[in-house]
């Protein structure tokens, strides 16, 4: 583990960055991609799984199909962690994959994480199609 990566692990940011940070609370910063991809959706959840897992990011729920995930990207040092939500419907040519990214509940909100989030859903959603 680097030192960057050990301070923004570290209690002290978690407990105190968000109370000197503004916040803007009213803002919605919730965001979405979607993306079409080859293949059934079994095989598209494993690899998005793979990829999630690859990059350092945390599934903490999937339905019981595992067509449904519930991801928490990791903190870097120019952004929180993101609340992101993807789902895997079937169809006739593969797989539609839907990906929704909002700021995680708790962490300071600043002006352009909208705008932050959309290019983060989009990259994601890229990033997925290469994966599968």
């Amino acid at each position: 583990m680097t030192a960057i990566d050990k301070i923004l692990s570290s209690a002290f940011v978690d407990t105190y960055s968000a109370a000197l940070a503004p916040s803007f609370d009213f803002l919605d910063t919730s965001a979405g991609a979607e993306v079409e991809v080859p293949g059934a959706p079994a095989a598209v959840s494993a690899a998005i799984q793979k990829l999630l897992t690859d990059q350092g990011h945390t599934v903490i729920g999937a339905s019981e199909d595992q067509l449904e995930l519930a991801v928490v990207t990791r903190k870097t040092m120019l952004s929180w962690e993101l609340a992101t939500g993807i789902e895997i419907a079937p169809t006739p040519h593969g797989s539609h994959v839907s990906v929704f990214v909002q700021n995680m509940p708790g962490r300071p909100k600043a002006l352009l994480d909208g705008k932050k989030n959309k290019k983060a859903a989009q990259k994601l959603a890229e990033q997925i199609r290469t994966a599968v």
